[in-house]
């Protein structure tokens, strides 16, 4: 129970965090420090890329928090799914990135197969594309917010 309150913990600062250089990088856009960067850009992109770093730590706690700690249920948990796994063949997942390049469509099937208990291996992997979406997107809101600040400087 304690790794779980320190991952919650660590969830809430890396939030802060990610919130913080957010609104800095808009800053350094839009500010007076702008000329600064102009003249180094390499310092522009390097402060711009360390939002990674709260991102992993936000990666890291989410892992934490569904980390089971209990070794020995675990084992008994392997035992017993070893024989109801079902392995998803290669047309099933040709079927099913088919359907996830469909817009919206896609992404509904993804939220519902992340919530279906019958087949683990598709489970996973759904909830791993889920992570995945919400990462890219608040990157192309982050990238986008900051040329749209970069272009409204400019004009």
């Amino acid at each position: 129970m304690k790794n779980k309150n320190a991952a919650i913990l660590l969830m809430i600062s890396s939030i802060f965090w990610i919130v913080s250089d957010l609104y800095w990088s808009i800053q350094r856009f839009t500010g007076s420090s702008w000329d600064y960067y102009k003249e180094k850009p390499a310092d522009l992109i390097i402060s711009t890329l360390m939002i990674i770093v709260p991102i992993s730590l936000l990666i890291f706690s989410i892992a934490l928090i569904n980390n089971k700690s209990d070794v020995v249920s675990n084992d008994k948990e392997e035992v017993l799914s070893q024989g109801n796994e079902q392995n998803l063949t290669v047309g099933d997942w040709l079927v099913n990135f088919l359907i996830t390049i469909i817009p919206l469509v896609g992404f509904i099937f993804i939220i519902i197969w992340a919530n279906d208990d019958k087949n683990k291996i598709r489970k996973n992997w759904a909830v791993a594309s889920l992570i995945w979406t919400g990462i890219i997107f608040v990157l192309s809101i982050f990238l986008y917010a900051t040329i749209f600040a970069a272009i409204m400087k400019r004009y």
